[in-house]
């Protein structure tokens, strides 16, 4: 059976009249018991393993000013008292997703917030306090994985993933996102050997995403020969999100969603999801309900594979 990792702290973490507050993950989670999946609390990141991804005091600041009560980190990123401890158990439930794919689960989603992937070394950004999927791949390697391949499809690049990432050749990153737009990075420039930038101008919808996760990123993984796929997973893509300028429909979402799984199958790898952006609270139900059904059948595929 396939594992959730969720904690009601995440829920705590939470501003009303701020987009990323705590009624995204109450509908992305609407639909969860309704398919047979384990769902588990989350735990508290090793400390160690975050100073790995970042700075000390960076990591003391996001605390103080937790601890202080309400705060901005940044123009958009807001704390409250209970972001810090909402923030580790974030990661946390990435670095537990890895450890639990280490002891033979095929596939993991941590239903998490806040975001990651604009958390940089030193600085909060874009609604992210620290940066959970690369949490995940350098648990990955520490555990020993040797080569792990990120998929960020959120609408806005990663560029603290990015950033965090760039001197670890063993990890892969690829994006899609709406460009030129928040937060200015992740032009073709920025490509090389294991950074594939693929910035999409406002508008793009099904008629580009599709080709580019059935057809482009399987060759592209293929090539890379990883050991894990891990999955940035935002759904502010979709035409209905209230912040971005992307045009991808509800079947242009399935279809990436099943993409994504359809290529940790074919490679034979598991695969751990974490959740990212995504505005529009009905898009969030049903992106929740595609994604349990995928996680699910995903298990029972692998397990009867390895028979």
């Amino acid at each position: 059976m396939a594992t959730v990792l969720y904690s009601d702290i995440f829920l705590k973490h939470n501003l009303p009249s701020h987009p990323e507050n705590a009624e995204r993950l109450k509908s992305f989670m609407k639909t969860v018991s309704q398919f047979p999946l384990k769902v588990l609390e989350s735990e508290p990141v090793n400390m160690k393993l975050l100073e790995k991804i970042h700075d000390k005091r960076y990591i003391s600041k996001v605390k103080s000013a937790s601890m202080a009560g309400f705060d901005y980190l940044d123009p958009d990123t807001y704390v409250n008292e209970y972001s810090f401890k909402a923030a580790v158990f974030a990661a946390g439930a990435c670095e537990k997703g890895v450890e639990l794919i280490k002891e033979g689960e095929k596939s993991v989603l941590c239903a998490a917030r806040p975001p990651g992937h604009h958390a940089e070394f030193n600085r909060a950004m874009g609604f992210c306090l620290f940066n959970n999927i690369v949490v995940a791949a350098i648990k990955a390697l520490k555990i020993g994985f040797k080569k792990i391949f990120i998929v960020d499809f959120d609408a806005h690049h990663g560029n603290g993933t990015q950033h965090l990432i760039e001197n670890y050749p063993q990890i892969f990153y690829f994006s899609t996102h709406q460009f030129p737009f928040y937060p200015g990075t992740g032009s073709i420039k920025e490509n090389n050997f294991h950074i594939h930038n693929i910035p999409l101008p406002s508008g793009s919808g099904d008629e580009t995403f599709i080709p580019i996760y059935t057809e482009t990123l399987p060759e592209i993984v293929h090539s890379f020969s990883p050991e894990i796929l891990l999955i940035s997973a935002g759904f502010d893509f979709h035409t209905l999100d209230p912040l971005t300028g992307l045009n991808v429909s509800d079947k242009g979402t399935e279809i990436v969603i099943k993409s994504v799984f359809k290529i940790a199958k074919t490679e034979n790898i598991p695969i751990l999801l974490t959740l990212e952006g995504g505005y529009n609270l009905r898009v969030l139900e049903k992106a929740g309900e595609i994604l349990f059904g995928e996680l699910s059948s995903f298990q029972e595929d692998m397990l009867q594979q390895k028979q």
